[in-house]
């Protein structure tokens, strides 16, 4: 985004969790927390204190958008119906296929209601989160404190759109992407967020007409998404996403396309011409699989870099790989590839001295 940004000619302030190293040359001032406790609330915390400085806010993830200038936010400025899953579970599932869902305060509740469906698998996740983070299997030694979801698991492929929507309550569909999820080969959790191939082909078209009506139904602006799980001919809504996507490289390099120019045009109503898609992205994230260094200076495809003296606990993203060829196995054989040379550039701890 930052990066996109720049090209338009912004002066960019980001706020990041790490101190990436190329990002310094897309950005004017980057913004990380002393302490990386990888709250958001601390990206807000210290975005908050350069709001005076800035004519424009773009929000990338989840954040409590309540908390800034409405006046200065390029997109969507009521999202907390949306962000909260339950709010959301509750708002869609009358119109669309959901899993089912319910918000608890006991474990035991829980459980009661997992024996009443023997033949189905369930996941405990949080009211709020993103990227997977905090979602897990249930099971009898399952322990929570507060308050919850219990969900149905839904079997089948991940699938997420992205799509320009306007303040008429039209989109403008670009793609559906394949999601990775919770990739042992990368390092990471049964739930967690690990890239996506761009685009999905021959996607399923309710895909296109769900997502439509839930952009006129959350009166969504500018580039945003829906999450799904096509089981068989079902096609379950999981997530809505309102705000730029972690398809956004993928679709970028697919189809030669500033999205951070179309997500300001379809905010201010003006009509983005989507372009052919020219070839196949493919965007991985690896997770360290042990505590170490990483030094990914040399390596080609490589971006989101942090310091080479930055120590990466176990189960941290490392950084973003992103290929693209017009032949979709080339580009995944690539990012592969490079995905074994992040990880042979590990050294512990004890080996740095």
């Amino acid at each position: 985004m930052s990066k996109s940004l720049k090209k338009l000619g912004y002066v960019v302030y980001a706020t990041s969790f790490y101190d990436l190293v190329d990002q310094r040359d897309f950005v004017d001032k980057l913004l990380v927390p002393s302490e990386n406790t990888f709250n958001l609330s601390d990206l807000e915390d210290i975005a908050l204190d350069f709001v005076n400085e800035v004519d424009y806010i773009i929000c990338t993830s989840d954040v409590d958008v309540s908390r800034f200038p409405k006046n200065k936010i390029i997109g969507n400025v009521d999202t907390d119906f949306i962000n909260n899953k339950y709010k959301l579970f509750k708002f869609l599932y009358k119109n669309f296929l959901l899993p089912d869902t319910y918000k608890l305060d006991d474990i035991n509740e829980a459980k009661e209601i997992v024996k009443n469906f023997p033949d189905k698998e369930f996941i405990v996740k949080p009211i709020y989160g993103t990227g997977g983070i905090g979602i897990d299997w249930f099971n009898e030694d399952t322990n929570i404190d507060g308050s919850f979801l219990l969900q149905e698991y839904i079997p089948g492929s991940s699938i997420s759109s992205s799509f320009l929507s306007y303040p008429n309550h039209d989109i403008d569909m670009i793609t559906a992407s394949d999601q990775i999820i919770g990739s042992k080969y990368l390092g990471a959790g049964d739930f967690i967020y690990c890239g996506n191939t761009t685009p999905y082909v021959n996607y399923n078209k309710k895909i296109l007409n769900i997502s439509r009506k839930i952009s006129k139904m959350c009166k969504l602006v500018g580039s945003n998404g829906v999450d799904f799980v096509l089981n068989d001919n079902k096609v379950y809504v999981i997530e809505v996403n309102p705000r730029i996507q972690g398809t956004f490289e993928c679709i970028e390099h697919s189809f030669d396309m500033n999205m951070a120019e179309a997500h300001i045009n379809a905010c201010n109503n003006v009509h983005v011409n989507i372009p052919c898609v020219q070839k196949f992205s493919v965007k991985l994230i690896p997770y360290s699989i042990k505590s170490g260094y990483y030094n990914l200076t040399n390596i080609p495809y490589v971006c989101d870099i942090s310091e080479p003296n930055y120590l990466f606990k176990k189960g941290e993203p490392i950084a973003t790989i992103i290929t693209s060829d017009r032949i979709l196995e080339n580009a995944m054989s690539r990012a592969q590839q490079v995905q074994k040379l992040i990880y042979n550039s590990c050294i512990s701890k004890k080996e740095k001295g």
